[in-house]
């Protein structure tokens, strides 16, 4: 194994997790771009967590229901 890789983790992107790829590294990304990258990424986020919130209550009524 060569030693630049010796040292580097391995990551398994989770079926359903967006990434995010650049191909190259930006150094002119103004502040105003990082913050919607940053708010689109936390709203994405709320709203998976919203769903799945929504699903536990729903299969939890259902649960409820057929005791």
């Amino acid at each position: 194994m060569p030693a630049n890789r010796a040292g580097r983790r391995r990551y398994r992107k989770s079926a359903g997790r967006r990434v995010w790829v650049f191909s190259e590294l930006n150094h002119d990304l103004r502040p105003e771009q990082i913050a919607h990258i940053i708010t689109a990424a936390g709203l994405e986020q709320a709203r998976l967590e919203a769903e799945a919130i929504a699903d536990d209550e729903r299969r939890q009524g259902e649960e409820d229901g057929h005791a």
